[in-house]
């Protein structure tokens, strides 16, 4: 299996004041599938994403990716390891405005020291369709092409699994519909698992499992 959680369990503050945000998650995500996490605003989805990504860590619980207990980590040990094997995709886009496109892309690779794959990254340009878009800033992008841009940085370091928090939220329908389609196609190309926050019900009947929090907890179903 290529991520585990077991009775992950997350409680922000303490006493009469303790929110218990997640309740005794236990999920099995597979290698190359693509799961979409839906539920009511608030109900835990960018939390149980963070955890799973190793960006927040549980109150309890434990949270295995590829064998290996994400809390385990120090803090640069679980930086390192976020950085080579889960790409991150947000609904903000979060590139560096002083930076090109092809620098925010290949930034992983620099705070890493790694060398380019040069193969691989214009595969990556030619299916993302960014190529032309090499030398521009964020600032000349459309939204689609910001967001794609955002998800080529994701791939580039050949992650086992992409982690997407609403990364359609900020498009207009057209633009969402193509980056969720070279999401899809580009994760099934290079083999990466997808999991992915959504509010968007048609958004995740594209996906291969749907799981669905409520009040804490997660339910499954086949899209």
């Amino acid at each position: 299996m290529l991520l585990e959680a077991k009775q992950v369990e997350k409680v922000y503050g303490s006493g009469k004041l303790a929110l218990r945000a997640l309740k005794g998650i236990d999920l099995a995500i597979e290698e190359g599938s693509f799961y979409a996490i839906i539920g009511r605003s608030g109900s835990g989805k960018s939390t149980l994403l963070h955890i799973l990504g190793g960006l927040d860590r549980p109150t309890s619980g434990h949270v295995y990716l590829e064998g290996r207990e994400l809390s385990a980590f120090s803090d640069r040990e679980a930086a390192v390891f976020r950085r080579r094997r889960i790409g991150f995709v947000f609904q903000s886009f979060n590139l560096l405005p002083e930076y090109t496109v092809m620098d925010n892309i290949r930034l992983p690779l620099y705070l890493d020291q790694r060398k380019m794959d040069r193969e691989y990254e214009t595969m990556i340009l030619k299916k993302l369709r960014l190529i032309g878009k090499e030398k521009s800033y964020p600032s000349q992008l459309s939204g689609g092409e910001a967001q794609r841009a955002a998800v080529a940085r994701a791939l580039i370091t050949k992650p086992a699994i992409v982690l997407a928090d609403e990364p359609t939220g900020n498009l207009d329908a057209k633009s969402a519909e193509e980056v969720l389609w070279l999401l899809k196609e580009t994760c099934r190309v290079f083999h990466q698992t997808l999991i992915l926050v959504t509010h968007d019900l048609q958004i995740a009947r594209e996906a291969d499992q749907i799981l669905t929090l409520e009040d804490g907890r997660l339910s499954r179903e086949s899209a």
